[in-house]
């Protein structure tokens, strides 16, 4: 098979040739292996190991780089808790929502000097991340850009494109860089459901077919430059997205025989803005201390409208949605080889949402209104937080790591259900972190984080298609969650990297759903839990086997537990798959300057526990492939296929009455099929 594989490269390579001339043979056709990596604590990958791998974008490099992980951050509350792992010359980019990738696309690779991976107490800019890749850019680097265009075919037959350019020069002694964006995904779907009673007996058949797509267009605009004494970055992001389906369902009674009895047709869509602003002005203060000034702003608006039309009913819903979030933060830190290195620093932060939700239906009567719990609310936010945190080292291999926040907040409700709540909270850590040798770490660590809240589930939601109106509940508290971990970090050779991590977690006041003294379902408090689970990414050169060759594998396996406050008996939480794996071989042919690779996503499989239902989901396992070649000179062209063997998924709803307590009433299996994806993108570097 690899053998099929390099003929197949060497025929691209071949077609793609302008002439045999042009084409290096020989010894000197060949490009020199990977960069040693130096072992050291913080492991160094310049910018010559990532050769092999064709690099465009910054991006393309950390996506390559030996056990890493790219995170945009996390659910938690608070500016620099939510933090990502990736640095840019030691400085965090201020933005959110996703920005950190667009962050790393605008940057060519040509700009990048080095990646060094800070394993340990070096990540002052990134609390509570456990490895974070800092990227040095190239102090001598001038203007340079990359422009991508890709055609997607699906299984309707449709091609979709998508594209991007972007530039980054130096422009009046700031360093500048814009990007421009468009794409378009589409989502061919078919389904079947099968209805049955509480004896499992088949009541009903539906076929499906889903017609949907996602258009998504943005700019994203950066600058950075010397002002009063320190260096001031701006950050600005705009998008528009929205998702529109149409679904048409067909119906039988018993089994699909026939002529159908029935017909649904569903009208979903979907339409988004957003912007964001983000500012960060940074100054040495002298004696390796540095103040830090953040100040980052977001707002959107989102309309959503369903037209659900069955025989003699119809349900009509329209909601719009204003969230905005407004962050002031301010840090002092010492940096650079001392034995104690402190942090101090505050946050500010006020977080609003309006929301409208018109809900009606017709039975024959005409549209008639239908009242949800808070159907029309605006909640707001005005948090604060302090904090303070320090890193010890107590000898050249052992640091201790801990911290200390205490944050208060109140939370606003008005609307039919006006409440107000203040709350308070101390979220301590602690690390200790131990370096054996120059490859290996380990890391002991326990910390104390609370669950950002989504405003939307203070107010009330509808999905006609699973029939399952949502009161909004306007007394949400988060939720706490205290984090125990071992991890291993270790790392050997030229690109050989694995990392081992053992959690627990135990989350105080967990969300769930409950029914309203409304008699609404609704997002509510329900108790608590406990989560456990091991992780490993790893990267494996098998060199010795075949030149060029790796395999890397990211993996989680977890289990939970808690109490159900309606049956009273133990079961996992809400939407925790008991495993997510992906793993990659890939081939890296210099001499034919280019690459193949095989990917495999694992099968995933997660319940949902609503008052009187109980929804499994499972996505199968999916296999992929791409070729790469950069023989012409200049661009990057690759060709891709996503779920080769189909993007299928199914669904299993169980239905009790009158809650989970109560008697089993039959059930709805769903199975859907989205079918092969096939691309092909080429990419200029200039």
């Amino acid at each position: 098979m690899m053998n099929a594989f390099s003929l197949m490269l060497a025929g691209v390579a071949a077609a793609s040739s302008p002439t045999e001339e042009s084409v290096p043979t020989g010894r000197q056709g060949q490009e020199k292996p990977p960069a040693i990596v130096p072992a050291g604590p913080d492991p160094v990958y310049p910018a010559d190991f990532y050769k092999p791998f064709q690099p465009q974008t910054a991006l393309d490099m950390l996506e390559r780089t030996p056990g890493f992980l790219l995170s945009e951050g996390t659910s938690v509350r608070g500016f620099g808790n939510a933090a990502g792992n990736v640095l840019i010359d030691g400085q965090r980019p201020t933005v959110k929502g996703g920005g950190i990738t667009e962050v790393l696309r605008r940057i060519a690779a040509s700009r990048v000097e080095r990646v060094v991976l800070l394993r340990g107490s070096d990540a002052a800019e990134a609390q509570g991340q456990t490895l974070v890749a800092n990227v040095i850019l190239r102090t001598d680097a001038g203007g340079s850009g990359n422009a991508a265009l890709t055609m997607t075919h699906t299984a309707d037959g449709v091609v979709s494109p998508a594209g991007r350019v972007s530039f980054a020069r130096r422009v009046a002694g700031w360093q500048t860089s814009i990007e421009l964006s468009g794409e378009v995904t589409r989502y061919p779907t078919d389904g079947v459901y099968l209805d049955r009673d509480a004896t499992g007996t088949l009541t009903s058949t539906r076929r499906e077919h889903i017609r949907a797509k996602a258009p998504e267009y943005g700019l994203a605009l950066s600058t950075s430059g010397a002002v009063a004494g320190g260096t001031l970055t701006v950050n600005l992001r705009l998008n528009k997205d929205g998702y529109s389906s149409d679904r048409g369902i067909d119906i039988f009674k018993g089994a699909a025989n026939g002529s159908p009895d029935g017909r649904r047709d569903i009208a979903y869509d979907e339409n988004g803005r957003s912007g964001e602003l983000g500012l960060d002005w940074t100054r040495r203060l002298g004696s390796g201390w540095t103040a830090k000034l953040v100040g980052l702003g977001r707002v959107e608006r989102y309309v959503t409208d369903e037209d659900y039309v069955e025989a003699d009913y119809r349900g009509l819903s329209s909601q719009r949605e204003t969230p905005s979030e407004f962050v002031a933060r301010v840090t002092v830190t010492r940096e650079g080889d001392h034995s104690v290195r402190p942090e101090f620093g505050g946050e500010v932060a006020y977080n609003r949402l309006s929301s409208l939700l018109d809900y009606a239906e017709d039975t024959g009567s005409g549209l008639m209104p239908v009242a949800l719990a808070n159907a029309d609310t605006r909640v707001s936010e005005l948090r604060g937080e302090a904090f303070a945190n320090i890193t010890v080292k107590f000898a050249p291999r052992l640091a201790l790591e801990a911290g200390m926040a205490v944050e208060f907040s109140r939370i606003r409700v008005s609307g039919e259900a006006a409440q107000e709540q203040s709350l308070s909270y101390l979220k301590p850590s602690a690390a200790l972190v131990w370096s054996p040798s120059g490859s290996t770490q380990l890391r002991l660590g326990v910390r104390r984080t609370v669950d950002q809240l989504d405003f939307a589930d203070f107010a009330a939601s509808v999905n006609q298609a699973d029939g399952r109106p949502l009161g909004g509940n306007s007394g949400l508290r988060p939720a706490r969650v205290t984090r125990a971990l071992a991890r291993l970090d270790h790392r050997w050779g030229k690109g050989g990297a694995i990392a081992v991590e053992a959690y627990h977690q135990w989350h105080t006041g967990l969300l769930g759903y409950l029914v309203l003294d409304s008699g609404d379902q609704a997002l509510g408090t329900i108790g608590d839990a406990r989560q456990w689970g091991v992780s490993v990414q790893g990267t494996l050169p098998l060199d010795t086997v075949l030149r060029g060759a790796r395999l890397t594998l990211d993996g989680t396996w977890r289990g939970s537990r808690l109490s159900d406050p309606i049956t009273g008996k133990h079961r996992a939480m809400d939407d925790i798959a008991g495993q997510s794996v992906t793993a990659e071989f890939r081939h890296d042919v210099p001499a034919l300057k280019s690459s193949w690779g095989v990917n495999w996503t694992a099968p995933e499989e997660a319940d949902v526990f609503y008052t009187g239902e109980v929804l499994r989901a499972r996505s199968h396992a999916r296999w992929g492939g791409y070729i790469e070649t950069t023989v012409l000179a200049g661009f990057k062209t690759t060709f891709t296929a996503k779920a080769i063997n189909g993007q299928d998924s199914s669904r299993w709803r169980r239905f009790y009455s009158p809650s989970r307590a109560g008697a089993y009433t039959g059930s709805e299996e769903r199975n859907q099929k989205q079918g092969v994806i096939v691309s092909m993108a080429v990419v200029r570097a200039f």
